[in-house]
């Protein structure tokens, strides 16, 4: 019996810490759409901004810490807003080449592809979640164009 009022006790306590963080998430999420929405407002915007992931790089000058946010595509950068608010932007012109890749840097996540972005200093790796076809097809045109 005391074993069953134990693990009770450690859901509920673990409940209390998810559920807010969960809200919170969500709502920062939320916000970081309408802020990078704001931002991108004077450019035109030809993917995006929705939920990704950034994956590190291997490129220097870029953070190696993965991270939630939003990523969004325009005619002179790719830009990707953390849900803590730091912003990784890749300009267009850097871009040399553009890959799908099912491992970046070691990480294999079942069922997701990374979006990998080349420069001449090295890649950059995104999780997008919808269409990693359209995101290549979009990057190529505009690197070979």
């Amino acid at each position: 019996m005391f074993v069953v009022v134990l693990v009770f006790a450690i859901l509920l306590v673990l409940a209390l810490i998810a559920v807010p963080l969960v809200r919170w998430l969500r709502r920062r999420g939320a916000a970081v759409v309408d802020e990078l929405g704001a931002e991108l407002a004077g450019e035109t915007v030809l993917r995006g901004p929705e939920q990704g992931s950034y994956r590190g790089a291997t490129a220097d000058g870029y953070p190696t810490v993965k991270n939630a946010g939003v990523i969004a595509l325009t005619r002179r950068r790719l830009v990707f807003r953390t849900l803590t608010g730091k912003t990784i932007e890749v300009p267009l012109e850097a871009i040399t080449g553009v890959r799908e890749a099912t491992v970046f840097k070691g990480s294999l996540v079942g069922g997701q592809t990374h979006l990998i972005v080349v420069t001449a200093a090295g890649e950059i790796g995104f999780y997008v979640f919808s269409g990693i076809g359209e995101w290549v097809a979009t990057l190529e045109s505009l690197v070979a164009g």
